[in-house]
């Protein structure tokens, strides 16, 4: 089950009287309601913010803020939707007035920190220690996909998010983002093509090289071994498309894989820490 998925759990008549006993101040009700979102909630901020602390921080935010509001939530809107909305909010508030990522940022910070012997060592180290530092991939590609997010103007990263990674329909995107079905298809358009566009002269795996240099310069750091990163990039099932219609066809692809991640509780998640801190730290951000 996809993280998208995790959140419908709780059928519409039973989430009806939970909803009617979290108004009434039943706080296990409010926590059977929450408790299905929260691991989406956390992937959504995340890979918005690219910052576990603030992704994490806006969390219990928007978690108290559904508790402390509960008894205003209007009856004609899901739970999901709405504590989507408060996370959104909360999200794209935290994000005024940051800079947007360079697409190159992750190529550059790849490059520092395989020049430097320290840093070398140091991701190396933490890859051999054991629980929750195996890093993979798939989990790069994850990993990527939300230095890449971080590149869009956020209200289109997030309209991404919505629809093409937690299986919104367009309606509950826009209802959530309180914007018009109409603005939400523009900005989702918008995003999808900027992620193809920047994707395809940066990963290889999606043009005529064959491989991805940011994908093979990370996993060949961890790895020592060139011939570990082939095989591993060679197990995806995303193969070297010449042609732009074909490119464009891999992106569904690199979704499937992102939404069946989980940055803030995989295994590879101490890695994928390092690797952002890495990356925002080495470029200013």
């Amino acid at each position: 089950m996809g993280v998208s998925n995790a959140s419908r759990s709780i059928g519409l008549p039973d989430q009806a009287a939970l909803i009617a006993r979290a108004k009434q101040g039943d706080r296990e009700a409010f926590s059977e309601l929450y408790e299905p979102l929260e691991k989406p909630l956390g992937a959504f901020l995340y890979r918005l913010l690219a910052v576990r602390e603030d992704a994490e921080d806006l969390m219990q935010e928007t978690a108290l803020k559904a508790l402390e509001s509960i008894a205003d939530f209007p009856g004609d809107s899901s739970f999901r939707t709405w504590m989507f909305r408060l996370a959104a909010e909360a999200g794209l508030a935290h994000l005024q007035g940051k800079r947007q990522w360079d697409p190159d940022a992750v190529i550059r910070a790849g490059q520092i920190a395989g020049e430097d012997p320290g840093q070398r060592r140091k991701l190396q180290k933490l890859h051999r220690s054991g629980t929750h530092s195996t890093y993979e991939i798939r989990e790069h590609i994850d990993f990527c996909f939300t230095s890449m997010g971080r590149t869009l103007p956020p209200e289109e990263n997030a309209a991404l998010l919505l629809i093409d990674v937690h299986g919104f329909t367009l309606e509950e995107a826009a209802e959530t983002l309180g914007i018009s079905g109409k603005l939400v298809r523009f900005r989702l358009e918008q995003a999808r093509q900027a992620m193809i566009d920047r994707y395809e002269s940066r990963c290889g795996l999606i043009n005529k090289n064959g491989s991805c240099s940011q994908c093979a310069a990370f996993d060949t750091l961890l790895h020592g071994d060139r011939r570990h990163t082939e095989q591993a990039l060679f197990q995806i099932e995303i193969d070297p498309q010449p042609n732009a219609q074909a490119r464009a066809e891999t992106f569904p692809k690199r979704l499937g894989i992102v939404r069946a991640a989980d940055p803030l509780h995989g295994e590879g998640r101490k890695i994928h820490d390092l690797l952002m801190t890495f990356t925002r730290e080495l470029n200013g951000y």
